[in-house]
């Protein structure tokens, strides 16, 4: 492929003024371009969404920014050729970067449909937000009790008759009950019980309350203000509300979207693998897991594989007409920051369940966006065009990687290059040199057959000076001579090489001796 005649075109606008951020309606109007690369523009649009994705490291700096405008477009132009050149190759056939394109358009899918069906959604009132301000700036302090049964919950909490019978009321051993106090932050603690608890005064006890987790009663200590969400400014404040709404009524609406789409959806993990998965994993983690790294880092779950080496092609978890094996699911695992206390360690099994049919729920949805076409979304395909571009540029990067070769000669060229004290290793061989290749068969049949080579170089060599040595060179650097030096520091002493066609002619030698030593 002749890619060094490709010609690359800058346009006049990219020297004549700088490149600022225009309205991506305005700039699709006026159509207009910064470079060319191959056969393919860069438009204005293009370069600017790419370009405002970058760190914004020394951006106030007007020559700075100009600088990096310049050398980001130069690396444009740069991928856009690799990637031509790699379709020119077929590389966009290639099975990893199909596989690897059709796991970014699952992503883009299911995020683009998480986007139309739960994010645009969702609504925010005024006197949510308002509310929301109200309780964040209160800091509840709570001695509370907690059950995982329901029934053990209402059955204390019908025997408190008065505020002093939270604290003096004694618990049977057999409810596993907890008591314990804490400080609840807005946002922090689930809907229901925040609910519940901002609507307590100082004194007062709750009634049951269901969470997620369990049961709670709850008595309110004394009420402060919460320093944190006080000292916010007013605009950073309201922000920061709007925010915790809506993760919280994202979650909620996600939570009933699931329900709704995925109802008739299959998708489960096996029984048997997963006991088994969740016990090792367990035992790994208590045995070399370090609580600030998580549950899941490499450390472990390469132990947890190495564990699982004979069924590491079992089935774990079904998904519709596919299925994960244990090795798929632990490497889907594996890098989730999930904490976890040692001492908490009987609680894995459940973390395992929720983050496995997480994993479900999201493959789920991601083939429900696919059914959907949310692939052919404009702005979807956009972004898959421009990692599409990102992945062929890498292939092909790696694919002249792979073809790139550096010899010893070179290392060592190289580095006497950066310094005088570096000694460059020499060889010394004996060499017959013919103009024709006739010569050369004839005088390596002779040497074939017994004939001593110097005598060889002697009858057939056209080189004169050569045939008076009998063909013996003076040591010299590997880096000479090419490809000759090289060659003959790869091979032994005593090894005959060739013949090689070299220039006009053919060369045959022999490695006489290596020396490292000689500068």
């Amino acid at each position: 492929m002749q890619h060094n005649y490709k010609k690359i075109y800058l346009f006049l606008l990219v020297l004549s003024f700088p490149l600022t951020a225009l309205s991506m309606q305005e700039e699709y109007k006026n159509n207009s371009y910064v470079a060319k690369s191959g056969n393919i523009f860069i438009s204005e649009r293009e370069f600017v969404q790419r370009f405002e994705l970058l760190p914004g490291f020394g951006r106030q700096r007007r020559s700075q920014i100009e600088t990096a405008k310049a050398e980001f477009l130069y690396t444009m132009i740069a991928e856009k050729l690799l990637v031509q050149e790699a379709i020119a190759r077929g590389l966009d056939r290639d099975t990893v970067v199909q596989q690897s394109l059709y796991a970014i358009r699952k992503i883009l899918s299911r995020d683009e449909l998480y986007h139309s069906e739960i994010s645009q959604k969702i609504k925010i009132s005024n006197d949510e937000i308002i509310n929301g301000i109200v309780r964040a700036q209160i800091l509840p302090y709570t001695s509370y009790l907690f059950f995982e049964k329901k029934g053990d919950a209402v059955f204390v909490r019908r025997q408190m008759k008065k505020s002093s019978d939270f604290e003096s009321l004694t618990i049977d051993s057999s409810f596993q009950a907890i008591r314990d106090t804490a400080s609840v932050i807005w946002g922090d603690a689930e809907p229901a019980l925040e609910e519940a608890l901002y609507k307590l005064k100082e004194g007062e006890i709750s009634s049951v309350i269901k969470t997620g987790r369990g049961y709670y009663i709850i008595k309110i200590i004394n009420i402060q203000r919460n320093p944190e969400y006080s000292s916010l400014q007013p605009n950073v404040l309201r922000d920061r509300v709007v925010e915790i709404i809506r993760l919280r009524k994202e979650r909620e609406r996600l939570d009933e979207y699931v329900n709704e789409v995925l109802r008739d959806k299959i998708g489960y993990s096996i029984p048997r693998s997963f006991i088994v998965l969740a016990q090792q994993l367990k035992e790994v983690y208590v045995l070399q897991g370090t609580e600030s790294n998580g549950l899941f880092t490499s450390e472990v779950m390469r132990e947890v594989r190495n564990r699982f080496k004979d069924f590491i092609n079992d089935s774990l978890c079904v998904i519709g007409k596919s299925y994960w094996t244990v090795g798929n699911v632990i490497d889907k695992l594996t890098g989730k920051f999930i904490v976890v206390v040692k001492t908490d360690s009987a609680t894995i099994p459940t973390i395992l369940n929720r983050q496995i049919q997480t994993l479900v729920q999201q493959e789920l949805l991601e083939e429900e966006a696919l059914q959907r076409g949310m692939d052919r979304v404009p702005v979807v395909k956009e972004k898959l065009e421009m990692w599409r571009e990102s992945i062929l540029a890498s292939q092909m990067k790696e694919s002249i990687k792979r073809k790139v070769v550096v010899t010893d000669a070179e290392i060592f060229s190289f580095m006497k290059s950066t310094t005088s004290d570096i000694e460059i290793p020499q060889v010394q061989i004996r060499q017959l040199v013919t103009s024709s290749l006739n010569d050369m068969k004839d005088a390596l049949a002779a040497i074939n057959q017994g004939f001593p080579f110097e005598k060889a170089v002697h009858e057939w060599s056209v080189d004169t000076l050569t045939r008076q040595n009998g063909g013996l060179t003076d040591y010299f650097p590997i880096t000479e001579h090419s490809p000759i030096g090289e060659i003959a520091w790869k091979v032994s002493v005593g090894q005959m090489v060739g013949p090689i066609a070299l220039g006009s002619g053919y060369i045959l030698f022999e490695v006489i001796d290596k020396n490292e030593k000689i500068n």
